[in-house]
């Protein structure tokens, strides 16, 4: 009995662990849409040259890649240690993809709505509601995922 207790709170240690990377690396992404959003604004109003708008841009994917790979390292542990939440991980994961998509697509739209004189004002509004969309399930995940990390710690304090 003692033996069984001990099983599962080593496994939920390890569970607690996995989640705090996960929080690391989630936060991590989160500045890093705040630093290509900053840089994407700056580069529409002139404070940003399109040299450094496009580092900048380098930069950022180059830094979701690695945040990226660390979420996959955790799930691959989380899904060893309890599905549930690793299919969570998971869905977590194709949401980030599909949010990132639709805002370099937005990116793009407005760009070219800068730089002709075609309409694409329907166009960005329907991907504004579209990226919105997706930051929201984002945000749903990322919320029940929280909820999970607190249950964790809960049963190892």
């Amino acid at each position: 009995m003692v033996e069984a207790k001990n099983e599962i709170l080593v496994k939920n240690e390890a569970l607690s662990k996995e989640l705090q990377k996960l929080l690391k690396a989630q936060n991590t992404r989160l500045e890093l849409y705040g630093e290509f959003d900053i840089a994407f604004k700056d580069y529409l109003t002139g404070k940003c040259p399109a040299e450094q708008y496009h580092s900048v841009c380098k930069i950022v994917t180059e830094g979701f890649q690695d945040v990226s790979q660390e979420i996959q390292d955790v799930e691959k542990k989380v899904n060893e240690l309890d599905k549930v939440i690793g299919g969570m991980i998971r869905q977590l994961q194709n949401i980030e993809k599909e949010r990132l998509e639709k805002t370099a697509k937005l990116q793009i739209l407005t760009i070219q709505a800068k730089e002709s004189d075609k309409d694409f004002d329907e166009t960005i509004k329907q991907q504004q509601e579209s990226v919105k969309e997706v930051t929201d399930k984002m945000y749903e995940v990322w919320d029940e995922l929280r909820e999970e990390m607190h249950g964790v710690a809960s049963l190892i304090c």
